[in-house]
């Protein structure tokens, strides 16, 4: 092959490959990423919350101090609103002399995993307090065939689709290969038979397997990657157990149900989670996890499964809490945080 021949197919070649690129990222676009930096589809289509974090303040003179929180629906913008709150109070005890800036990514129905992945992202941030408070979101995650179940979670969509993105870091440069991958993995689980959850929900049909707690492993590791990235970080972590309120009497995932609790705008079946024993066993092992991995790092640790009263006016179902037991809950963490002086 003579050098003009090897130059047209070179050039043809490389027109194709130009040409497959600008159609796959209109594909990708068309499909809500970003033409030019694709790779922001973590934020674009999962992590919304971490472009503009409830909290977060523009400008402003002097040091803030930096609080962010982590965790699920009880106390993120919207629920509880634990970063107005808890910035109300910080305010009020310390005055003029800090300026605080709570930062709340806490978002409803993310786990531990959802949490771990989004203080990584936040990897240019830095924050002179985290506050974690999650403990019921993974429950979920067990509602699976013991086959199905996996540690990573990626039997569920949402973080399959997750760590299919981050498995891609060359995306920005090519979206070929993101896209082959996409395809692939589609045609296996055709074929396959591949089973997943939801991001929010239980399958009933498998909610008998809730009670074998498999999330025990997963749940300890990515709070322990969060301790660790946060003493790498130079960041003070602080870990909340997690409460909740169980009546006396069964609960059976109806209407009925709310009989035992205080009247909320927001409240949520205990079977969204799973079968109220398994949720409660659930919980009862995550914060057993909490408190290991808050001996194990030496982090700050409130104890608000104990501490907050099995109340039924202070709580709109099994977790998510009502007026008074917002007050509480803030009050609570902020008292908390005064006495130890951590900030």
């Amino acid at each position: 092959m003579n050098l003009r021949k090897l130059s047209f197919y070179s050039i043809f070649i490389l027109m194709l490959a130009g040409t497959g690129e600008l159609f796959s990222r209109a594909f990708l676009c068309f499909c809500g990423y970003s033409f030019l930096k694709p790779s922001e589809y973590i934020f674009d289509g999962f992590y919304k919350n971490l472009k503009e974090p409830a909290g977060r303040e523009v400008g402003g003179a002097g040091k803030k101090t930096r609080i962010l929180i982590l965790g699920g629906s009880v106390v993120s913008p919207g629920y509880s609103d634990l970063h107005i709150r808890l910035d109300t109070i910080l305010t009020r005890k310390f005055g003029n002399t800090k300026d605080f800036e709570v930062i709340n990514v806490a978002a409803p129905a993310h786990t531990s995993l959802d949490n771990l992945l989004k203080y990584s992202l936040l990897e240019q941030e830095r924050f002179d307090l985290l506050i974690y408070y999650e403990g019921i979101n993974d429950t979920r995650v067990n509602n699976i065939p013991p086959s199905s179940f996996k540690d990573d979670y990626s039997h569920v969509k949402w973080y399959s689709d997750i760590h299919q993105l981050l498995r891609h870091p060359e995306i920005d440069i090519t979206v070929i290969p993101y896209l082959l991958d996409k395809a692939f993995s589609a045609i296996y689980d055709r074929l396959s038979g591949e089973i997943y959850l939801e991001p929010i929900g239980v399958d009933p049909r498998f909610a008998k397997f809730g009670h074998q707690l498999r999330t025990k492993a997963s749940y300890h590791k990515n709070l322990e990657s969060i301790a660790a990235l946060a003493k790498a970080r130079g960041d003070k972590l602080m870990l909340v157990s997690y409460a909740s309120y169980f009546p006396p009497d069964p609960l059976s995932g109806n209407e009925s149900d709310n009989r035992y609790y205080t009247h909320c705008m927001f409240a949520t079946p205990v079977t969204m989670w799973g079968k109220p024993a398994n949720v409660k066993a659930g919980i009862a092992q995550h914060n057993q996890e909490i408190r290991k991995v808050a001996t194990q790092y030496g982090t700050a640790f409130l104890d608000l499964e104990k501490r907050m009263p099995k109340d039924s006016s202070l709580f709109c179902d099994v977790c998510h809490i009502s007026e008074p037991g917002a007050r509480r809950f803030a009050e609570e963490i902020a008292a908390f945080i005064i006495r130890h002086k951590i900030v």
